[in-house]
């Protein structure tokens, strides 16, 4: 099996070459001697046993992601969820599959890309394409008028997989701003203006001084209901100012990325007293929230 997976990467390995001598417009003999080579390779693995080669691989529009590529995903993921969770919103999850029915009809043109299921004691299903018709029948079934949702998950679409362009047929779906700002404006009828406002307020962060910020503000001061928040989150925050806990905050904030510096000196192998210096200063604001 060692052999086979060694053969099976020096043919890559002597494709790419092949290739790149075609791409770079070599001489008809070094084409021709790079391709005899490949043959050659590609003849060891034929000649094994005669039989169909069982290739170790993932499905077509699919890959697996390795450690690293997991610690990044999971600190993007972690931002999100904490943005969602400091909002208010809640979770939900639905299963990976539905009932055809449920699905077929709701995408138009796009249906033909819905992955069936073999038929399962009666229920003919498929796999989810998107999160919304999903999410749209847990609402109908629970009688749910309003809710403040969040759900990460993946979906699946019988497409034409383009992996070098980042376009799977397992994957993660999210909308940019741009794609928010045009569905508000050509489906629910927002003007332009009024969505890049939204935009701007989404947009702002900030305490205390966003707050009276925000209540000065000719547009947001003439609607009672925001007025009424916004004096909320003044008196939360000088409850959170009295009892010192921005302060708190703000230190947490900056230990974890003392911690996160450490942790890169460390793994890039950096000098002792490189590494010490960063520790000594992470020490010294754990020090400050553990004296509060």
């Amino acid at each position: 099996m060692a052999d086979k997976a060694q053969i099976q990467e020096a043919i890559e390995v002597q494709g790419e070459e092949v290739r790149k001598l075609k791409s770079e417009k070599a001489s008809k003999e070094q084409i021709d001697e790079e391709v005899s080579k490949l043959l050659q390779l590609k003849a060891q693995i034929g000649e094994d046993d005669g039989k169909h080669q069982f290739v170790l691989k993932t499905a077509k529009g699919t890959r697996d992601y390795n450690p690293k590529q997991m610690a990044i995903r999971e600190k993007v993921f972690n931002t999100i969820l904490g943005c969602f969770k400091r909002h208010g919103a809640e979770t939900i999850d639905t299963p990976v599959f539905e009932l055809k029915e449920t699905l077929t009809g709701k995408y138009g043109e796009d249906s033909k890309l819905i992955y069936d299921l073999k038929d399962q004691g009666g229920e003919l299903l498929s796999l989810r394409y998107d999160l919304t018709v999903p999410f749209a029948r847990y609402l109908a079934m629970n009688k749910i008028t309003n809710i403040k949702r969040y759900h990460i998950a993946k979906v699946y679409r019988r497409d034409n997989p383009a992996m070098t362009r980042g376009r799977y047929r397992e994957f993660y779906q999210c909308m940019p701003w741009k794609e928010v700002r045009k569905e508000m404006v050509s489906e629910k009828g927002l003007s332009e203006e009024v969505a890049d406002q939204i935009g701007e307020y989404v947009s702002l962060q900030g305490g205390m001084e966003l707050a009276e910020r925000l209540l000065q503000d000719q547009k947001m001061s003439q609607s009672k209901q925001a007025c009424a928040g916004l004096t909320d989150i003044k008196l939360l925050f000088s409850y959170l100012q009295l009892f010192q806990v921005t302060d708190k905050a703000q230190i947490q904030e900056a230990i974890e990325v003392q911690g996160e510096e450490v942790r890169k000196l460390k793994s890039e192998k950096a000098s002792k007293e490189q590494i010490d210096e960063e520790v000594s200063k992470l020490l010294q604001l754990k020090a400050q929230i553990g004296g509060r």
